[in-house]
């Protein structure tokens, strides 16, 4: 019995309206519906995330200086959505049962089922802890180019009928799969400049962009819909993406294991990151892990894979420090998070300094709107609290980041017991600094 509690409808607005589950659920699920389904052209937008920029240091928390990351997302109509959905939590499905019969169920760590794979901050802790245990051993931490844009279609083609177990895929997943490598897709600015911004359009009582089939067919002959003509790539942002980047991988990883295997070493790889750690032991040493390198980019470049050189950093572990392989520099290891430097375990710097941003910009915002407004209480005091402080910590869904860091630094403490981990410490005067920029004080019942 499927779980319908995972298939929320979503809020946003697409050439189709907003559908409950239940409503096509019948459809959804039968492949003879699915075989002769046309999908609707995906929406483009270009995501710009903050990164933290570490090459530049600023006194004040709420003031160092990022770079923007720009990344195309695309995303489906609803009743898309919705096969994506099902379809990819078929394909997640098969591929963790063929992911643990062919013993790399601990090396794939990204967009698993909880049943099936650790959380990023045991996977971390496990990782850091055995580089500790090893007290002498090399590292790649590595990242594939163009993860999502470079994957090759015939090849995960051939990877999904593996995992399905299919001489040739069924019509229903042939359709689907067709769907997002020959993607058709349409720049969401294009359609807010015709209709409007999506807040007005809700303004407008509007919950699609087209009222009926025949408004959308005239779109398309006079608007150009926009067409993946190459052999490669898939959209980021469908609900079937990130199992589909998993599945194209099993080949790759399970040659890694098993090569690293041989060294008594590990590897673990989440979505386009990868990270392979070796002990040297008897006769492995610098040019043995030379030799190693150069296979696995040799196994990359057969799986089609590009591995990222600026972004892959080749290091060696050796009394409690890390350094740079070749410049013999000590530096932090970073992964999933988590910055080592051979004693101690950290959030990533970046990870408490937004934080503090984005409470300190929802702060301001609030002051504003109390000044503008002329209201005696603060604005969205509920919002700030419940993210920002301990107040937060246990609210539905998941708490708040003070929760999250007070989970790693319990993770840290049990699996890795021999390094000084100092989570918490980063955020230790969260308290004082939010009630700082308030102007008051702040109590909670407990």
């Amino acid at each position: 019995m499927r779980d319908n509690k995972k298939y929320q409808s979503k809020k946003y607005l697409h050439f189709d309206s907003r559908i409950e589950y239940t409503n096509v659920q019948k459809y959804v699920e039968d492949p003879m519906k699915i075989e002769k389904h046309n999908f609707y052209p995906l929406l483009k937008y270009t995501q710009s995330t903050d990164k933290f920029d570490a090459t530049q240091i600023s006194i004040r928390d709420d003031k160092l200086p990022i770079k923007t990351k720009p990344r195309n997302i695309m995303y489906a109509c609803h009743k898309d959505n919705f096969i994506y959905r099902y379809y990819g939590e078929l394909l997640n499905e098969a591929y963790s049962k063929w992911a643990k019969e062919n013993d790399i169920n601990e090396e794939s760590i990204a967009y698993r089922e909880p049943k099936y794979s650790k959380s990023n901050i045991d996977s971390a802790a496990e990782v850091i802890n055995a580089i500790v245990e090893y007290q002498y051993c090399y590292i790649i931490v590595g990242d594939f180019e163009s993860y999502f844009d470079s994957l090759d279609h015939q090849l995960l083609k051939k990877r999904v009928k593996i995992v399905l177990n299919m001489v040739n895929l069924e019509e229903d997943w042939y359709r689907v799969f067709r769907s997002v490598t020959r993607y058709s897709y349409c720049e969401k600015e294009l359609i807010n400049s015709l209709f409007g911004t999506d807040k007005y359009l809700r303004k407008k009582r509007k919950f699609s962009y087209f009222d009926n089939t025949r408004e959308y067919r005239e779109f398309k002959k006079k608007y150009k819909i926009s067409f993946n003509k190459n052999d490669i790539g898939i959209p980021q942002g469908t609900a079937i993406s990130a199992v589909l980047a998993n599945v194209y991988a099993i080949l790759f990883d399970k040659e890694i294991k098993s090569l690293v295997k041989d060294y008594n070493g590990l590897y673990r790889r989440y979505s386009d990151d990868f990270i392979i750690v070796i002990p040297a032991q008897g006769d492995f040493g610098k040019s043995e892990f030379n030799e190693l390198a150069s296979k696995i980019n040799t196994l990359a470049a057969r799986e089609k894979l590009k591995i990222h050189l600026s972004k892959t950093h080749y290091l060696q572990y050796e009394q409690n420090e890390i350094k740079h392989l070749d410049s013999n520099i000590t530096c932090n290891l970073d992964y999933l998070g988590f910055a080592f430097d051979g004693e101690n375990v950290r959030m990533r710097s970046k990870s408490p300094y937004k934080f503090y941003r984005k409470a300190n910009r929802l702060i301001e915002k609030a002051k504003k709107a109390k000044e503008k407004k002329n209201l005696k209480k603060l604005p969205y005091r509920k919002k700030i609290y419940t993210l920002y402080t301990d107040a937060g910590i246990n609210s539905t869904p998941y708490g708040n980041f003070i929760t999250y860091a007070i989970k790693a630094q319990k993770a840290f403490d049990e699996i890795s017991p021999n390094t000084n981990n100092l989570i918490l410490q980063q955020i230790k005067n969260r308290k004082t600094k939010i009630e700082k920029k308030l102007g008051y004080r702040i109590s909670f019942k407990h």
